[in-house]
């Protein structure tokens, strides 16, 4: 009978541990990010950052030369999608930072942290690009 209760107790520690950690990693995606780099490509001029608002499911943000928003979908499997996307239309001399990562941003499915910087997924678990934490400029 002792046995049956420990083995419930771990049980339900293990469960909540696990439960727990999932939570951190979807709310620790809040806030503002740089990306260092998109796919092969780690060196910008000017790299895009944008800001992540669980509170209103939003991302708004630079996207290389023009502004950029839209809304989050998130589920506790850590998987990301970004829809309803728009932005300005600035005409600027170098389009192809911005190119890329607007073509990036609408692949992503999932998210990742490696050595706490957030990373993008593809639906088959490349990495799209990688950020890190910056502050608000």
């Amino acid at each position: 009978m002792k046995s049956i209760i420990l083995f419930l107790c771990v049980s339900f520690m293990g469960i909540f541990i696990f439960s727990c950690q999932e939570i951190y990693e979807i709310d620790a995606i809040e806030g503002n990010w740089k990306v260092t780099s998109m796919k092969d490509v780690a060196e910008f001029e000017e790299g895009p950052s944008f800001l992540i608002n669980l509170k209103t499911m939003k991302i708004a943000g630079f996207s290389g030369c023009n502004r950029f928003f839209g809304t989050v979908k998130l589920d506790k499997k850590n998987k990301l999608t970004f829809e309803n996307m728009g932005g300005t239309r600035k005409m600027c001399g170098n389009f192809k930072v911005e190119n890329m990562f607007i073509t990036l941003i609408s692949e992503v499915e999932a998210f990742k942290f490696n050595k706490s910087k957030l990373q993008f997924l593809s639906e088959s678990g490349d990495v799209l690009m990688t950020m890190k934490v910056t502050e608000v400029e």
